[in-house]
């Protein structure tokens, strides 16, 4: 009967900080290790990022030049890291539709920084807005105290 109480107080006690840690990451900060080569030299791989969670952003006061964590679309199990070079209403020049592309309402346009090695928009198009996990805010690591804005601003198109 001991061993019955400590665990279930075991479990409470799991339960409890699972949900601390799942609001946390939900409506603070979340921490990102970054494993691609796409966002060089602006971020590389290896580097961990603080990303303030889509929980807490209002998604569409992002911007042209805002650096974002999201889904995948063609694999959603995974999350990309790319730069915001196009918002809703915004023509942007693009392999996947041709010279040019529009980008409907409720959707970005994403892309590394380092075209040459990057799968971003150019290949699978604007994706929605909702598929956007969080804005970096910066680099934790490696440490550097002058370390440059991540955001900067890019001029629409359209």
């Amino acid at each position: 009967m001991e061993n019955v109480r400590r665990l279930f107080v075991v479990g409470k006690k799991l339960f409890i900080a699972g949900c601390v840690i799942k609001t946390f990451t939900l409506y603070g900060f979340d921490v990102w290790l970054l494993t691609e080569k796409s966002m060089e030299p602006t971020l590389t791989d290896g580097e961990i990022v603080l990303c303030c969670p889509s929980g807490r952003l209002n998604l569409y006061n992002l911007s042209r030049g805002d650096i974002v964590i999201a889904r995948n679309p063609t694999e959603p199990r995974e999350n990309i890291c790319k730069r915001i070079v196009g918002i809703a209403g915004d023509r942007v020049p693009s392999n996947h539709t041709g010279l040019e592309a529009f980008v409907p309402a409720g959707r970005i346009w994403l892309q590394g920084d380092n075209l040459s090695d990057s799968r971003d928009s150019r290949s699978f198009g604007s994706i929605p807005i909702g598929l956007v996990r969080g804005k970096l805010i910066c680099r934790v690591w490696p440490i550097d105290f002058n370390q440059p804005k991540l955001s900067h601003s890019i001029s629409s198109s359209s």
